[in-house]
């Protein structure tokens, strides 16, 4: 048997860069259940029941994101039932009566419960899935779980959220903020921007919703902002320039302010070879995908002002 491929190592070496894939889901639905237990796909995980592997099925197709969580090597218990960006969790007598809380709340009606004023971060380590998610992602869920404060923060392990290739990856909830190819090592940080309200711009995927290059040139423009003594919170992008049907080495730049300094961001797109998880790389599968690179930030001081004396900053 050959050695096995991690789809992160290979993402990595092809040089994808992290940037502009941070959508992430609107709603939430984590249901507590055991690591060990997990399958794939979720909704067929061990000893759930017929009518539940439905209710959690139906959920799924209709756009809800499930996710089954648990709780290794941390303090406190999971709730059974837990709905983000709501964050209302509840337990329930039986199986009948969560199921119809699933039920109701696919159809937009929140189960009654308890509010949770914490933020939720749900780091995935769902080997079922992929390989790269439990070599990178549990080495990260043990950093956050040992380092954080369980009263000021939430911290799940997850079954699949998307991005396997860039283990170890999380999502913050109810901020819907995607971090990806977070180490132990930037644990410390990354709970420290957390707390402060900021966003842990080294691993931050960029703003969901927003097309992609939008979400390059604004994760530049606050890289930048923060390097050079300015809020990130107070970059503003504008002089959006052609965004649809990208080509193969298409170069566009756009723009953004910082107070009276503006800044020019120049990118290009690029194909990469896209094997999303482990077993696509086995299987020699995957796609040719366009993705949208970093050239250079300018900045152009107001007029009067002292030049800034950086060299454009080279961003990957």
């Amino acid at each position: 048997m050959g050695k096995h491929v991690f789809c992160t190592d290979l993402c990595r070496e092809r040089g994808e860069p992290l940037e502009g894939l941070g959508d992430a889901p609107q709603r939430i639905l984590m249901l507590a259940w055991p690591r060990g237990k997990w399958r794939t796909p979720r909704w067929e995980s061990v000893d759930m029941s017929p009518a539940l592997t439905e209710a959690l099925h139906d959920a799924a197709q209709k756009g809800l994101h499930v996710a089954l969580v648990d709780k290794v090597e941390a303090a406190g218990n999971l709730p059974t039932l837990h709905a983000l960006p709501e964050n209302v969790f509840a337990d329930f007598p039986d199986e009948a009566d969560l199921i119809c809380a699933i039920r109701a709340y696919v159809a937009g009606t929140v189960f009654t419960g308890t509010e949770d004023a914490r933020p939720t971060i749900l780091c995935c380590t769902d080997s079922r899935r992929d390989a790269c998610c439990a070599r990178y992602g549990f080495s990260t869920y043990k950093a956050l779980t040992a380092q954080a404060d369980p009263t000021r923060v939430n911290i799940v392990q997850a079954t699949h959220i998307g991005g396997c290739r860039f283990a170890a990856s999380l999502v913050v909830m109810p901020a819907r903020q995607r971090y990806g190819r977070m180490t132990a090592e930037q644990v410390p940080a990354f709970l420290v921007a957390l707390e402060q309200g900021s966003l842990y711009l080294p691993a931050y995927k960029g703003r969901t919703n927003q097309p992609e290059p939008l979400q390059v040139a604004e994760l530049a423009a606050m890289r930048w902002a923060e390097n050079h003594g300015y809020a990130p919170a107070d970059v503003i992008l504008d002089a959006v320039g052609p965004l649809d049907d990208p080509a193969e080495g298409m170069e566009i730049t756009l723009g953004a302010a910082i107070g009276a300094t503006r800044l020019s961001i120049n990118m290009h797109a690029q194909s990469f070879r896209v094997q999303g998880n482990c077993s696509t790389v086995a299987q020699d599968g995957g796609d040719d995908v366009l993705r949208w690179c970093m050239d250079d930030v300018h900045a152009h001081p107001p007029a009067g002002a002292q030049p800034v004396t950086n060299a454009p900053q080279q961003l990957s």
